[in-house]
């Protein structure tokens, strides 16, 4: 036996100690990834058309610009037929036209329909202007994207350090930042006239 034949097994023995060793890690962490998934520990669950997520950020981009972004504590799409995710713990981002956040708004649930893009938000609804610090108090909102408008047709609380209002039926246009109040308006200010 020369001096190449027994590198040549060192060699073999050598490949297949770390072919062993490397099906074991694989099978290792697919036996771990089956678990997981089995014990949602991924924090994503499918079963026949239904999917369940922890921790969501969605991102809407409209003309290739970041329309919306919605950050979500769980999401569950139940159907593809309704085109419906809804959302738990909602914080949404409404971006201005110079690509920063506009306004935020926070509820305890939101509806995203994936088809229209369009939003609902529910439960102790905040709505932030990032920009001049106001903010509107609300039960529900619907959030139009393809208008970039929100309507809340309940009673809503808008205050800014220079004023208060009240009433129903909110339309609020977001890039004209224009608001519309129908019914029940009271108006306070803050501001003295000189």
């Amino acid at each position: 036996m020369g001096f190449k034949e027994i590198n040549r097994q060192i060699l073999r023995k050598i490949a297949l100690i770390l072919g062993i060793v490397f099906l074991s890690v694989l099978a290792f962490f697919l036996i771990l990834h089956y678990i997981n998934i089995k014990k949602g520990l991924l924090n994503l669950n499918i079963s026949k058309g239904y999917i369940s997520l922890k921790k969501v950020d969605y991102k809407f981009f409209k003309s290739g610009a970041l329309t919306y972004e919605i950050f979500s504590k769980s999401l569950n799409y139940s159907s593809p037929k309704k085109n419906i995710i809804k959302l738990n713990g909602v914080k949404a981002y409404i971006y201005g036209k110079n690509k920063k956040p506009a306004y935020v708004i926070i509820g305890k649930y939101g509806r995203l329909n994936v088809v229209s893009k369009n939003v609902t938000i529910s439960g102790g609804v905040i709505i932030k202007d990032i920009i001049n610090g106001s903010y509107m108090k609300a039960k529900l909102i619907y959030y139009f994207a393809k208008d970039d408008k929100i309507v809340a047709p309940g009673y809503m609380k808008i205050k800014s350090k220079n004023y208060y209002i009240s009433g129903s039926g909110l339309v609020f246009y977001i890039k004209k930042r224009i608001f519309i109040l129908n019914k029940d308006v009271h108006f306070m200010s803050y501001r003295r006239i000189k």
